[in-house]
């Protein structure tokens, strides 16, 4: 989990915090039966996540694997912790809990950032192997100097002083120079812009057959293309933290594990939808995307930090090897949640739609790599700009393209398969008639769309599929002309 800079913790969470850090060390350590190393952060005060605590994490973790492997040390087992009540990780390892300890002190006290890391070694039977075991001093007060212990008991120095010194020390390793700065800048200015223009070029569309655009409400009675204007304001500074989630574990020598890439943005996207119900009045307009273009946004910013320096992203010139990518990260975690769905009565259409006829979704879509525009989407726009009349009608083109191919849970929520079927059927018609989207097809759309109304079809999961493709195009088209530039 990826909180927000500067977020106050509760005691109470800090308590529940520690309840849970002793009860997976005990898990852990009846799992592996080996000693335990515990790396956590020095952060007083109820400020737990400060600027560039992610990358302080980061480089502990890094220290720590380097130290077990000079050791010939392989980790049994390791878990990772990202919540507002602090960063931690677990390593368990097969060795003899001393000499774990004497390298775990060697970090702390030959390092620059060492001071910040608290690193303990628990033997098998829970007890720590203490500092006093090794014959070493104790370790130091960070502002006097003297005994860390004695300062925290008496309260030497107020929260403010301390979080200052440890503010200053973090920025002085991690602070990027004024060109990286700029240049991320830029880049997270570009990623909103994409953004912004994939979610409103998208309803901006027009006609298109059951759903929301400049003309009509489709088959909504609930929302107009006025809800997707409020909805795109609250929901894309959100999309744009999962990216600089992303960038921040992508950064640095030894990036954090592709696998920490979602659990660290699904809080992000769980504000970003209460947002999203507050600016729309309680209307799902935006759900599929926060959670699709959450993903591939987040995943940008991951593969892309290392390039930011030069503007150097093979990952977007290979648009598919990065979709795959996106579902090599929310595979495992989809996975159970799958699990958990088979064992409990579903709650969601989507959950329903799984139990009834097994059909995953847009989770399954995410966890194979977002085939539908892997092999589909985006194909179809390189496509349609060089051969459809303007660029209403090449993303209508991708749209039809999308609804003859995709098995949209939107339109099985409000209907049935047969009726999912028909909509492919007649989408694929459609495109094999009309290989350009002239006025004769601008007609047929809109007689399409009167019937999908009165039908009560809404293919908006192909909807949102064409948002992201268009997503993708901005984003090229501004990475490229700033490459140009340079």
């Amino acid at each position: 989990m990826e909180p927000i800079y500067d977020e106050p913790v509760e005691l109470a969470d800090m308590l529940a915090a520690r309840e849970r850090r002793v009860y997976l060390q005990q898990e852990l350590i009846r799992r592996f039966g080996c000693p335990l190393i515990c790396l956590t952060l020095n952060i007083p005060g109820p400020v737990k996540v400060l600027p560039f605590t992610p990358e302080a994490f980061e480089e502990g973790c890094r220290r720590i694997e380097n130290a077990l492997a000079g050791l010939g040390a392989v980790p049994a087992g390791c878990e990772r912790i990202r919540e507002k009540t602090g960063f931690e990780a677990l390593y368990s390892v097969d060795g003899e809990a001393l000499a774990l300890k004497k390298a775990m002190i060697s970090i702390e006290d030959n390092v620059p950032l060492g001071r910040l890391f608290d690193i303990d070694v628990l033997q098998c039977d829970g007890t720590k192997v203490s500092r006093e075991d090794l014959g070493c001093s104790p370790r130091t007060c960070l502002l006097c100097g003297k005994p860390a212990h004695v300062c925290s008991r008496s309260r030497a120095h107020s929260v403010k002083e301390l979080t200052a010194e440890i503010s200053r020390i973090l920025s002085q390793e991690f602070s990027p120079s004024p060109v990286q700065e700029e240049n991320s800048r830029i880049f997270f200015t570009l990623i909103e812009d994409s953004v912004r223009f994939g979610l409103l070029e998208e309803v901006r569309t027009t006609p298109k057959p059951g759903l929301v655009d400049l003309k009509d409400s489709g088959a909504h009675c609930d929302m107009c293309y006025e809800t997707f204007v409020a909805s795109t304001d609250a929901v894309a500074p959100f999309i744009v933290q999962m990216a600089r989630t992303g960038f921040s574990l992508g950064q640095g020598d030894c990036p954090a594990p592709l696998e920490d890439l979602f659990p660290a943005i699904r809080p992000i996207g769980v504000k970003a939808e209460e947002a999203m119900f507050a600016a729309t009045g309680g209307v799902n307009t935006h759900k599929g995307m926060i959670f699709s273009l959450g993903i591939i946004a987040a995943a940008i910013g991951y593969f892309c930090a290392p390039g930011i320096p030069a503007w150097d992203f093979p990952i977007l010139d290979d648009q598919k090897g990065l979709l795959s990518l996106c579902g090599q990260a929310v595979k495992p975690h989809l996975s159970r949640d799958f699990d958990e769905m088979k064992a409990r009565p579903p709650k969601t259409h989507g959950e329903k739609l799984f139990a009834r006829y097994g059909i995953r979704g847009i989770r399954g879509e995410a966890m194979d790599g977002f085939p539908a525009l892997a092999d589909h989407a985006l194909p179809a726009m390189k496509k349609a700009r060089s051969s459809q009349p303007d660029e209403n009608a090449a993303n209508l083109y991708v749209l039809l393209n999308l609804m003859s191919s995709v098995d949209d849970t939107n339109i099985l929520t409000r209907s049935d398969p047969e009726t999912l079927a028909q909509v492919k059927e007649i989408s694929s018609r459609f495109l094999a008639r009309h290989k350009l989207i002239g006025p004769e097809a601008l007609k047929e759309l809109e007689q399409m769309n009167q019937d999908f109304i009165r039908q009560n079809i809404s293919p908006g999961g192909c909807a949102d599929l064409l948002a992201i493709t268009l997503f993708f195009e901005r984003l090229e088209e501004g990475i490229r002309s700033i490459r140009y530039s340079l």
